[in-house]
């Protein structure tokens, strides 16, 4: 896929292009069907690409803290777009002076430089200065340079809209089954495995520690059952491995600051230095301050005995300790 970093005026192309235009964070079902839509114009002809922008207006304008992160950063939104058959992003990065452009700018001087064979928006789309002009003003303009615009009817759920910002919401309280539910695919996190403080290994469960996560939206603190993907530093391979992970600031150790481990069952391994994908496929627990280490692990011993029975895994468990005692 063809990534092109924008300022403000994105390159011309020679191309015919049908573009896609929105932030696109999550990549969630509402996002799959205006990308859905767009790839039939593209059947008898024509690049399938998308602009979008980050970091999110209301950050870079109001500084409002929730949308400082993403669900989808810019690297894994890169990787859904092109599973949905995107062949090129515009990544235009949104600064306050971008946010002046007035709507007929970005459409005769930024759009017109694209060769546009058709622009595909979701029905609440917002552009311009103040994110004030309408998907029907869009439609009006882009007429002025001879360009068709398909407005694709919101996804709702329920009766109620698919949105980045409900998913979000999802999300920092924990509700990964419904983030998943709305995204189509379990909400992910991807870090690089460091070194921690050895306590899980030491409690009979070692945990992968993960970090890079500083842009990612983070779920509520808790134990939750995951897929988790490791990408093995020596190699190309990529394995897929059940996992309970913890994420919030273990209290009954002391904990401080916010972390993310995952305890791969049936793993053994060294993971350190390598890049782990976490999805988060349902919630265990609340995180929780035990009395004492003695009370943390039978806790853990039993939060591994429903997600092993979730997943299928009982028998693999038993038949490991059969050749353990062989």
């Amino acid at each position: 896929m063809d990534i092109m970093s924008v300022t403000k005026v994105p390159p011309p192309s020679t191309e015919a292009v049908v573009l896609c235009i929105g932030k696109f964070d999550g990549v969630h079902l509402g996002h799959q069907e205006i990308l859905r839509v767009a790839q039939q114009y593209t059947m008898d002809g024509g690049v399938l690409a998308v602009m979008s922008l980050w970091p999110h207006p209301l950050w870079v304008l109001a500084e409002r803290e929730e949308f400082q992160h993403a669900l989808t950063p810019s690297s894994q939104k890169w990787t859904w777009l092109s599973q949905c058959g995107v062949e090129r992003v515009y990544d235009i990065e949104f600064t306050r002076d971008y946010a002046t452009t007035s709507p007929e700018t970005f459409v005769y001087e930024h759009l017109a430089r694209l060769n546009l064979k058709r622009v595909v928006v979701g029905e609440g789309f917002n552009f311009g200065k103040g994110a004030a002009s309408t998907t029907q003003e869009l439609v009006d303009l882009c007429s002025d340079i001879g360009v068709p615009v398909t407005v694709v009817p919101t996804i709702k759920v329920n009766r109620k809209k698919i949105s980045s910002t409900q998913i979000r919401k999802h999300v920092e309280a924990g509700r990964v089954a419904a983030a998943h539910a709305l995204l189509g695919h379990p909400y992910e996190l991807t870090g690089t495995v460091v070194h921690g403080d050895a306590v899980g290994r030491t409690l009979g469960f070692p945990t992968a520690n993960l970090s890079g996560l500083d842009e990612f939206v983070m779920p509520a603190p808790g134990v939750y059952e995951a897929l988790v993907r490791t990408h093995e530093a020596k190699s190309c391979q990529s394995d897929f491995w059940y996992a309970l992970v913890s994420a919030g600031y273990r209290p009954t150790v002391n904990g401080n600051s916010y972390k993310v481990e995952a305890y791969l069952m049936d793993y053994s391994g060294d993971l350190y230095g390598s890049e782990l994908t976490i999805g988060f496929l349902h919630r265990l627990r609340d995180e929780v301050r035990f009395p004492d280490l003695d009370s943390l692990v039978k806790q853990m011993q039993q939060d591994e005995e429903v997600a092993r029975a979730r997943f299928g895994l009982l028998q693999t468990k038993q038949e490991t300790k059969q050749a353990e005692t062989r």
